[in-house]
């Protein structure tokens, strides 16, 4: 309980203090990640919580930045293929942002992971959980990330898939940037505290 810090009825100590400052970064310096820290963020992700220890996460690391344009490519051309005809006002502000030549989802980021299940998996959210921890961690290295769920359409690209050698029956769960910010300190936005529907004692 030493390592807990108390200010009015805020509570404070390393673990709560790097949730609350971690946020999704999308501009990256040029900076390369070291090998030893990619690998870190990996393992910290296989430390999470799993369905009967199944342990399903799989990885994909991409750090060859002309492969990471060329996915970022098809995974913006995925998109347009699913949704260029939506008539969903939540889905045409992305569709016209991605019909730009020059938009870049994938962000210039140096790092490009991708999170599968494997077949074998029982709970899917497993390598959600995964994700998270990464993203944890690797801000607590100083490096910065984002879920890219404009990438999900590389998880049906059979092409792809056997490009980065991902066998059949895997999926993909979480496409992730990694690298190290261009800019620093900056703040995650402020989250609503409204978000209890009942508290039973």
């Amino acid at each position: 309980m030493d390592n807990i810090k108390t200010t009015g009825e805020q509570i404070s100590n390393a673990v709560l203090d790097n949730i609350y400052q971690r946020r999704s970064v999308r501009n990256y310096s040029d900076k390369e990640v070291p090998d030893e820290i990619i690998r870190e963020i990996i393992r910290a992700g296989t430390y999470a919580p799993t369905a009967v220890n199944k342990q399903p996460w799989r990885f994909v690391v991409v750090k060859n930045r002309q492969l990471i344009d060329k996915y970022d490519d098809r995974a913006r051309k995925a998109f347009l293929a699913a949704y260029g005809d939506t008539d969903n006002p939540d889905l045409l502000g992305y569709v016209r942002h991605l019909s730009k030549p020059t938009t870049r989802i994938l962000y210039g980021a140096p790092v490009f992971i991708l999170v599968f299940a494997s077949p074998d998996v029982i709970d899917e959210r497993d390598c959600a959980l995964a994700a998270e921890n990464m993203m944890l961690a690797a801000h607590s290295l100083g490096i910065g990330s984002c879920w890219i769920g404009l990438a999900a359409g590389l998880g049906s690209d059979m092409e792809f898939l056997k490009e980065v050698g991902v066998p059949e029956g895997h999926k993909l769960i979480a496409p992730l940037i990694f690298g190290y910010p261009a800019k620093e300190n900056q703040k995650a936005h402020a989250r609503n505290a409204d978000v209890v529907l009942k508290w039973i004692n």
